[in-house]
């Protein structure tokens, strides 16, 4: 049995007109790599906002939060050919 070393990744952001695919990802790659691609990609970028508070991403597979940066993209995908992702912004408040 032959295994699939890639499959097709789709990331849907809802501030973005259309959605992030990667048809051919690496199964090997850390979501935390990944992660970096996907906010390049949609032009964003966390960290401290000027009124003192912060911003982050997480990616969410189902309703589930990807917060492990070493897990890889086959270990969220299981045996499946696709993996449909979204992107989703939180905004922490200044003190």
């Amino acid at each position: 049995m032959v295994v699939d070393t890639t499959l097709r990744v789709v990331v849907h952001y809802s501030a973005a007109k259309k959605p992030y695919e990667v048809p051919d990802a690496s199964r090997a790659e850390t979501i935390g790599m990944f992660q970096a691609q996907v906010l390049t990609a949609f032009g964003l970028a966390g960290g401290p906002t000027p009124e003192g508070g912060s911003v982050t991403y997480t990616l969410y597979h189902d309703k589930t939060p990807l917060e492990n940066p070493a897990q890889t993209l086959g270990e969220v995908a299981g045996d499946r050919p696709e993996l449909q992702l979204k992107l989703v912004q939180q905004v922490t408040q200044g003190a």
